[in-house]
């Protein structure tokens, strides 16, 4: 079980300090995530307050305003490895990584909803054990009658959005590193889930898994028990000397044993023949490439026809961590962003171009977060385009529906938004087995795993 201090973001020490860069906002009213990345960072060997992080996160460039960047974390305490934002607030929770995280010593800060009034309203939980089917938490904000040694359930406070820890749970950041209490660095073997060894034939052949986490299970199917999540370029041995036409077939299963001398099955459309070394080259990204993205920090940030405030000019309204293409020099744009009354000039995945308010953009793929939603403000888009958002990191975009070197086109990060070229595909969103034809922000298109997207 992971162990760390309990800190509170209302603690009189620290919650009058002004949060970020902002002037208004303080630790104590918004500082629900960075005191839960403190508690998660002491957890590791670190010794920081609220208001000590406060101070090297803004010098690390780890504020947009008042919005922290978890990303930032690991420059500010070393041997701490950011391992990605997950919002699941249109789909289930990742209840099975959660519950691996947990099983490895690790940490998982949590998103939820703290209010019972309509809508999402932001607050950040430190996840850090299991029991039964219930989860600790560290609560950076404290409650009459909370006090540090008090055991605090997930869904006992948090269930506004639903009493099933998959529907309380709204977003997951991810850390990992070497707890200070003792605990692995990565996801362990769940020794339980494993299945009886076999000998490794003598004309065996070598695979390659294509996707990061891929699922290594003890029994060929997707309610298989998890024994661990295996990295990118995985390599693994197969046990099945003459099933070199599951490579790469969806619906199949390999088994197969890993580096770690552990054996189990693998999904066989997640795994290569090659290294991918070509694959990784054609996917990365072009020389000269000179597209800057910005991303909304707020709900409901308006896309307009020009600079001009009026309903008239009104295109739509995003949600926060939308992708916008920035229109104009990138020297010109830097100088804009996070600049009250400054605009900027962006075009968006359905590929309409407009103006969004530069003080209210990040640049970059790495949304700031933290601050509670705005809900006067976060209406849903004024179109019928059906956008997607990927669901983890890495997610391959296709020439076909075939997991193969020579079908990728490129690897997504988490949280890439895709437009749904066939509005009738629309049922199979979230669907195992389904491939969508999409098209991303840089108009790039081609077809994307449907169990690996949700709607935005």
């Amino acid at each position: 079980m992971f162990e760390t201090d309990a800190l509170y973001q209302n603690d009189p020490k620290w919650k009058g300090v002004k949060l970020g860069h902002d002037n208004k906002e303080t630790i104590g009213t918004w500082g629900c995530l960075l005191t839960s990345m403190t508690m998660v960072a002491n957890g590791f060997g670190n010794n920081e307050t609220p208001e000590s992080m406060n101070q090297k996160m803004k010098s690390a460039g780890g504020f947009q305003g008042a919005l922290v960047i978890p990303a930032m974390l690991p420059s500010v305490c070393p041997g701490i490895v950011y391992k990605g934002y997950q919002p699941c607030e249109n789909n289930p929770a990742p209840l099975a990584q959660i519950d691996a995280a947990l099983a490895a010593g690790m940490p998982v800060i949590a998103q939820v909803d703290w209010s019972p009034k309509a809508g999402l309203q932001t607050h950040w939980v430190v996840i850090y054990g299991k029991e039964g089917d219930r989860y600790l938490m560290k609560d950076p904000y404290r409650y009459r009658g909370d006090a540090p040694d008090k055991k605090l359930y997930l869904t006992d406070r948090y269930k506004h959005m639903g009493k099933d820890p998959g529907q309380a749970i709204t977003g997951t950041v991810w850390f990992e590193g070497n707890p200070s209490g003792g605990g692995a660095a990565t996801v362990t073997v769940n020794a339980a889930a494993k299945p009886e060894k076999v000998p490794v034939p003598d004309n065996t052949f070598t695979t390659f898994g294509t996707a990061d986490g891929l699922a290594f299970r003890g029994s060929p199917s997707i309610g298989g028990a998890l024994i661990t999540r295996l990295p990118l370029h995985v390599e693994l041995t197969s046990l099945e000397p003459n099933a070199q036409n599951k490579v790469g077939v969806m619906n199949e299963w390999l088994h197969v044993q890993a580096p770690s001398g552990d054996q189990g099955y693998v999904a066989a459309w997640y795994v290569s023949r090659s290294k991918e070394e070509e694959e990784e080259k054609a996917a990365a990204p072009k020389t000269g490439d000179t597209s800057l993205v910005v991303r909304p920090t707020t709900g409901g940030l308006a896309f307009r026809t020009s600079s001009r405030v009026s309903p008239q000019t009104l295109i739509k309204r995003l949600p926060a961590g939308a992708s916008l293409v920035v229109q104009e020099p990138i020297a010109v744009a830097k100088t804009k962003i996070g600049v009250r009354g400054k605009w900027l000039k962006v075009k968006d995945v359905t590929g309409q171009v407009g103006y969004v308010a530069g003080w209210y953009v990040t640049p970059g793929g790495e949304p700031a977060l933290g601050v509670r939603q705005d809900q006067k403000s976060a209406k849903p888009t004024d179109d019928d385009d059906i956008v997607l958002r990927t669901t983890t990191e890495g997610v391959a975009l296709r020439k076909e529906t075939v997991v193969a070197a020579h079908t990728l086109i490129k690897r997504m990060p988490n949280a890439s938004e895709l437009l749904l070229l066939d509005e009738a595909e629309e049922s199979k969103i979230g669907a195992n087995g389904q491939w969508l034809r999409v098209r991303d922000i840089e108009g790039d298109e081609g077809y994307v795993a449907a169990w690996y997207v949700t709607k935005r």
